[in-house]
């Protein structure tokens, strides 16, 4: 039984190899979106977004970065801007890119 568990595995991998990769969903949130669900409490902090907006949009942070780390933040019980902006630095220093606000 071991055996034909093993073989079901590789063959279930074998399938979804050959399957056509997902087509990404675009990450279309606006500003004021993101200001309301990371429940930003002031001007720096709204400024911090707006700016992370234009560096996407610029092609200097990618959009995924952006979008996975904006929804990690969002489901912590408090402080959502604070992990998004933490995050977000320490993930864009790992692929060489700086944050300088």
């Amino acid at each position: 039984m071991h055996r034909r568990g093993i073989w079901l595995m590789v063959f279930v991998l074998a399938v979804l190899a050959l399957l056509p990769p997902v087509a990404r969903a675009e990450f279309n949130l606006t500003a004021g979106q993101m200001k309301a669900a990371l429940r930003t409490a002031t001007i720096e902090e709204n400024g911090f977004i707006d700016k992370i907006l234009v560096l996407m949009h610029r092609k200097v942070l990618p959009e995924n970065l952006v979008a996975s780390t904006f929804l990690w933040a969002r489901k912590k019980p408090k402080h959502k801007f604070q992990y998004f902006k933490y995050a977000l630095k320490l993930r864009a220093a790992d692929r060489g890119i700086r944050i300088p606000f």
